[in-house]
């Protein structure tokens, strides 16, 4: 059966290839086509091929996508970029088959990925009027419709297999998955959808919550993501994004509390940026805008992931200190980075390049002041002081240590920013700024690396290097 399944795999690959060059069906429809055979073929691969020798071919199979997507020797999106796609899903099944995920649930998720996917986009291809944007892709109403419907149906043609849920807990999944689909760009969603889909159903199988408890608790993840919408702090885009991350922790950590670090950092962002008004000719063309769903994620998903991945689902245990550390530690970088390029653009003290020592505009990624560095620290105890007694052992060292690594962190961003961000000089004041012309070649750095990148690359190193020495 795996020899057909390649076999399959490959004809559709080869057919769909050349079928795209010689157009013989509108492009996307050849795109689906493959999407639905190649995913389809791994939802059933699981059933039926031992676990460890799946890993291993899937893992076998991404780096030869990888290398096959990034030389162009595979077909191309609609817009003419690299389909990083089907880089995507392979990547989503792997990590469901290495988190020992339920099999009949990493089935599941694949599936839904196969078809629901596939029916959103025939749904709005067909029927759409209207579309929107959240992070860069077109979606559309009729798109997120088809997909919530493709997946009642398929629950309840494959439901029976899983921990069996009333229908308004599968809607309430249905709509959450719908969303994860809609926030993913150039071919994210294909590592989105499987994701949110095996998290959410999983909820079920390692420790059964029922329907109307799940509910409640995704009822309070989205009012919280919905507070910072009264002040018109974030974008449309942004309110999804922050949906999605309440729901992870919530869910995850089978409570509210854990809801507050997030809240913290988004609210006292928002009254810094208030109380310490900037404008900085030098920054990336985001600052003092409603933050979006891409800096949602980038300063929340590793907080969210923390909590999903590592939580332990049992309320009778404690889990282990050093996770719960970490996890405050991530909220804990994010906030004194937030608070550092605040409060320092507001008072315009000499800044520096923290890698050359040579001055710079104030606002510029890789830029250091006295009073930013201080309010950087000073965010960072705000928020470990504020919420050490989420810690099941809370002592003075542990919190001295958060702390301390959450401003080492935002320091680390500064630097990541100085070496790799995109800077571009402005011809009519000769200055160096973060934000160019799409077509516009940095002089320093690379224009693929954004501001919201950094943030997420400097969270996920700070935490990485502070688990380590907490393990020790």
């Amino acid at each position: 059966m795996l020899v057909t399944l390649i076999i399959l795999v490959f004809i559709t690959t080869v057919v769909c290839e050349i079928g795209a060059r010689r157009e013989w069906l509108p492009y996307w429809v050849i795109r689906k086509i493959l999407h639905v055979v190649a995913v389809g073929a791994c939802a059933v691969a699981t059933l039926i091929i031992d676990r460890q020798l799946l890993t291993d071919i899937v893992a076998i199979a991404e780096v030869l996508l990888i290398v096959l997507v990034a030389s162009g020797k595979l077909m191309r999106d609609e817009t003419g970029r690299l389909a990083w796609g089907v880089v995507w899903f392979p990547l989503a099944f792997l990590l469901l088959l290495l988190f020992n995920v339920d099999t009949k649930i990493v089935a599941f998720s694949m599936a839904a990925l196969a078809i629901c996917d596939a029916s959103a986009t025939v749904a709005g291809k067909l029927l759409a009027k209207n579309s929107y944007q959240l992070t860069g892709d077109s979606k559309s109403l009729a798109g997120n419709l088809g997909f919530v419907g493709s997946f009642l149906v398929l629950y309840m043609l494959a439901g029976p297999v899983i921990p069996a849920l009333d229908f308004t807990g599968v809607c309430f999944i249905a709509i959450i998955v719908a969303s994860a689909e809609a926030v993913g760009s150039r071919g994210l969603d294909n590592l989105t959808v499987p994701i949110a889909t095996a998290f959410l159903l999983g909820a079920f199988v390692t420790n059964p919550i029922s329907s109307s408890a799940l509910m409640l608790l995704i009822v309070f993840g989205i009012i919280f993501a919905l507070l910072p919408r009264i002040q018109k702090s974030l974008t449309g885009g942004g309110i999804v994004a922050a949906i999605l991350l309440a729901v992870v922790v919530v869910v995850g950590s089978r409570g509210v509390e854990w809801l507050l670090p997030l809240f913290a950092f988004f609210g006292s962002s928002l009254l810094i940026s208030r109380v310490f008004p900037s404008e900085s000719a030098a920054g990336d063309d985001k600052h003092q805008r409603p933050r979006d769903a891409t800096q949602v994620l980038a300063n929340g998903m590793l907080y969210g992931l923390l909590i999903a991945v590592f939580w332990d689902f049992d309320p009778r245990n404690f889990f282990p200190l050093r996770n719960e550390a970490l996890a405050l530690t991530a909220v804990a970088i994010a906030t004194a980075d937030t608070w550092s390029s605040e409060i320092g653009q507001h008072f315009k003290q000499p800044t520096y390049d923290l890698i050359r020592w040579q001055k710079v505009p104030p606002g510029l990624s890789g830029g250091v002041s006295t009073v930013g560095t201080l309010a950087g620290l000073a965010g960072s105890a705000f928020l470990v002081g504020c919420f050490f007694w989420l810690l099941p052992n809370p002592s003075f060292g542990l919190c001295l240590k958060i702390t301390l690594a959450g401003f080492l962190g935002m320091l680390l961003d500064s630097l990541l920013g100085s070496l790799f961000q995109a800077k571009y000089k402005d011809p009519f004041i000769d200055e160096l700024n973060d934000t160019g012309d799409t077509d516009e070649t940095p002089v320093r750095g690379y224009s693929w690396v954004t501001n919201d990148l950094v943030n997420f690359m400097a969270i996920l190193i700070g935490v990485a290097v502070f688990g380590f020495f907490l393990s020790l």
